[in-house]
């Protein structure tokens, strides 16, 4: 019988979107407007927050979501309206199989690339290409984008362990700051496995913000089922 073949070991690459920037109030806003009863509950679930974020749903525009990721699993909100009419919060848990969350921490420098060398990379890129073209993962276009500002290594991290058989079922992504400066935090979830990652960018004057600034720490656990 032959065998299936081997999962690709590297993911795709993205291209970077460029990050738009509008005014608007920080995650600790939109966490303040959480009842306390939720925040208790997410505590309860996930455990103490090693990272979060909270910001205005794109449906309920009045009305904020929150991502937390706790030693014992991600937490994700979702603003509704119940049938009294009252609006609550719907909860999804990712349980973490104890002890299982482990994290690593990525840096780049910013650099400005030299001509000849992008035209090196370009070409290597386009023979490699010819070879084997890495799987996309089943995520929208805007969230490529968004990875696609991540360090190389960041974006392997978020996707590797959704290579193979195991789908992604649910992504946000969050970021706020301005062209010089920002905070990001993401996470991939599938069935077996969720990978989280935030941290800092930099984009010092004259540098293309895709060789910017960056250090993050990437987080992966496996799910309890």
């Amino acid at each position: 019988m032959e065998r299936a073949p081997a999962a690709p070991s590297m993911p795709a690459a993205h291209e970077a979107a460029p990050l738009g920037f509008v005014p608007s109030p920080d995650r600790f806003h939109w966490w303040g407007e959480l009842h306390d009863d939720v925040k208790t509950y997410l505590e309860r679930k996930v455990g103490p927050s090693i990272e979060w974020w909270a910001d205005l749903h794109e449906r309920e525009r009045d009305r904020p979501y929150a991502v937390v990721l706790g030693p014992n699993g991600l937490a994700v909100t979702t603003p509704r309206v119940n049938k009294q009419g009252q609006k609550t919060q719907s909860v999804r848990i990712d349980q973490f199989v104890p002890s299982s969350i482990k994290h690593a921490v990525v840096q780049q420098q910013a650099t400005k690339p030299r001509g000849g060398l992008r035209s090196l990379v370009s070409r290597g890129r386009d023979e490699q290409s010819q070879l084997s073209v890495p799987p996309q993962l089943n995520l929208t276009q805007e969230m490529r984008g968004v990875l696609g500002n991540l360090p190389l290594e960041a974006q392997q991290r978020l996707q590797t362990p959704f290579l193979g058989a195991q789908a992604v079922t649910h992504y946000r992504s969050y970021y706020y700051g301005n062209d010089e400066e920002l905070d990001l935090w993401c996470y991939l979830a599938g069935d077996k496995t969720v990978t989280f990652a935030t941290g800092h960018r930099t984009v010092p004057n004259g540098v293309d913000p895709q060789h910017a600034s960056w250090r993050l720490t990437c987080y992966q656990a496996d799910v309890a089922r």
